[in-house]
């Protein structure tokens, strides 16, 4: 729901606050007390819910998503501390863009009482409140607890305006007057739905639109405005104006510069920076700014203003005469999704695919995984098994060489006979952090690595243990136990690849008091982790089922009868006496 404005000067014909009786807004609006007068001319709640019935189709053919609320907000108003509640702006703009050709169609005209001109100076005071709001945003009042909070988010560590910086007009330092905002501008994105694949996993994209609202706490993606929006506002057809989004959370850099804007005309704007998505990779909404400057005439973008415009933004715009403002401003805030993380993770920027990997680990819980955990860091697993045949119920069966990384988000299964035993994975660990930091390890970091099976009995069989590896090298590390591919005795079984930071060096040694006699089987997992103080810190996955590579490996490896293993298995036993021909696996 829209953040609204409450208005101090208003008739008073009601003393105090009286509950809503209207059916159509009992529910669904967010609040549930009234007062009168309205902007409808009601003094009355009974007027005013006859002339709502009135225009009520708009609601019943639901011409614009928020078009109930509106009208509501606009017929019942909201009692706030005994006074109303108006909409905002961009609440009434959205409605009427939705429903004023509606309305015409049913033989009435946009009333005075819903014009959007009336709540615009309201819509502005309160912009320019909340942009002095030192609570609004993660970087105010709160963000030491934020920051000093265990696996604090990454934002912390770009939040170089600390201390009183903790609204959007105190972080530029001074260079932020909203005295002289007095308009507002009309930001509208647009963006289609596609396909993307992050973190190794695939995902879709949606398609839509939205109108930017900075009094809204509605947080978008950077999917979302990926593309260049449409922007208008009040502006005199003769005047030059300059148009910038910079952040304000996050180093304050400029995601776009545009000059020599005649009127508001923006498409035919110089771009000093070109538009670049907001592409904030972290768990926080970070807002990002809008700012129109009105021009003292056309300016020439000289090399010097190029520059001062380009490295800060802001300040250049407030030192130079040429530049008079802000006339507006407005925000949006964003934060992270799966194109954000792909698009900065790509370029070396940061590595947040721990937070994508997390939210699939809550989905996807073990008894040895606490159900709180936050991962750190990220453990990629590469597998390139060469090609191999082998024959399997009378069946000859032959696997390609190929090259893949396990995808734990989307819980992918992979084939017994490409994870096998002779195929051991490459792993790469990276921290959950911004560049060059994710890949950088102190020399006194250790961690442990370990694969298991925690669907082979009551307690987990160990795939694969190292030890004390350092600097985020698994190659360096200690193998306690060799890597030992899956092969499940029946169904599905999923295989975690589990990393642990220690506090010390682990005795190789010790690994006999957690397993039984069969040095893999039974590992006691939760006590080893205990016993040795290690932390979770990264965790992969895979699915594997009972399949022809087990079946092989059952026969011609473990001496198992062929008859029994293969029971029930297509074409089996006919094809032990006929010339049959290969399968083909890629």
């Amino acid at each position: 729901m829209r953040l609204l404005i409450v208005i101090s000067a208003f008739i008073v014909v009601s003393k105090s606050c009286e509950q809503i009786r209207s059916p159509l807004c009992q529910t669904g609006v967010g609040y549930n007390l009234t007062i009168f007068p309205n902007l409808a001319g009601h003094l009355f709640q009974g007027g005013a819910i006859v002339g709502l019935q009135n225009i009520r189709a708009l609601i019943d053919q639901k011409c614009s998503p928020n078009i109930r609320e509106f009208l509501c907000r606009v017929y019942i108003p909201e009692c706030y501390q005994g006074k109303p509640v108006l909409p905002s702006w961009e609440m009434c703009q959205e409605a009427y863009e939705g429903c004023h050709q509606l309305m015409s169609s049913l033989g009435q005209s946009w009333s005075f009482s819903l014009n959007c001109s009336k709540f615009e100076q309201s819509t502005i005071d309160s912009i320019k409140t909340k942009s002095k709001d030192n609570t609004e945003f993660w970087f105010g009042t709160g963000v030491n607890k934020l920051c000093n909070a265990p696996h604090a988010t990454i934002a912390c560590k770009r939040n170089i305006h600390k201390g009183h910086m903790d609204s959007i007009v105190a972080r530029f330092n001074g260079n932020l007057d909203t005295s002289q905002v007095d308009r507002l501008m009309q930001i509208n994105y647009t963006y289609s739905a596609e396909h993307i694949t992050s973190c190794f996993n695939p995902y879709s994209m949606p398609g839509g639109s939205f109108q930017v609202d900075p009094l809204s706490p509605a947080v978008h993606h950077p999917w979302e405005v990926r593309n260049t929006p449409t922007i208008t506002w009040t502006a005199n057809p003769s005047q030059y104006y300059t148009l910038v989004l910079v952040d304000a959370g996050m180093g304050g850099n400029a995601y776009a510069v545009f000059i020599n804007i005649r009127g508001n005309d923006f498409a035919r704007h110089e771009a000093v920076v070109d538009y670049r998505a907001p592409m904030n990779p972290t768990e926080v909404d970070n807002p990002y700014v809008f700012l129109l400057y009105e021009q003292t005439g056309r300016i020439s973008a000289t090399g010097s203003l190029i520059q001062n415009l380009t490295s800060n933004t802001v300040a250049a715009l407030h030192a130079n005469s040429h530049f008079r403002g802000p006339k507006a401003i407005s925000w949006v805030r964003i934060k992270q999704d799966p194109y954000s993380i792909t698009y900065l993770g790509s370029r070396s920027v940061v590595n947040n695919c721990p937070s994508l990997v997390s939210e699939a680990l809550h989905h996807h819980p073990a008894s040895f995984i606490p159900s709180n955990t936050i991962l750190d860091m990220s453990v990629d697993v590469t597998y390139t098994p060469s090609s191999i045949s082998f024959i399997s119920c009378c069946k000859t069966y032959v696997y390609n060489e190929k090259s893949f990384s396990i995808n734990p988000i989307g819980n992918s299964t992979v084939k017994t006979a490409h994870v096998r035993s002779s195929a051991i994975p490459s792993v790469s660990l990276s921290k959950r952090d911004w560049y060059p930091e994710a890949i950088q390890f102190a020399d006194n970091e250790l961690y442990t690595l370990m694969m298991v099976d925690p669907d082979a009995g009551s307690s987990p069989y160990l795939h694969w243990l190292v030890l004390n590896i350092p600097k985020g090298n698994v190659n360096d590390g200690v193998s306690v136990r060799e890597y030992k591919g899956p092969a499940p005795p029946s169904g599905v079984h999923t295989y975690y690849f589990l990393l642990y930071k220690q506090t010390a060096k682990i005795n190789p040694s010790v690994i006999g008091n957690y397993t039984t006699s069969c040095s893999r089987c039974g590992f006691k997992i939760s006590n080893f982790v205990s016993n040795n103080h290690l932390e979770l810190k990264g965790a992969s996955w895979m699915l594997s089922s009972h399949d022809e590579y087990v079946r092989h490996l059952h026969v011609d490896e473990s001496s198992k009868d062929r008859t029994q293993v293969c029971s029930g298995q297509s074409g089996f036993p006919a094809s032990c006496t006929s010339v049959g021909s290969s399968v083909t696996v890629g």
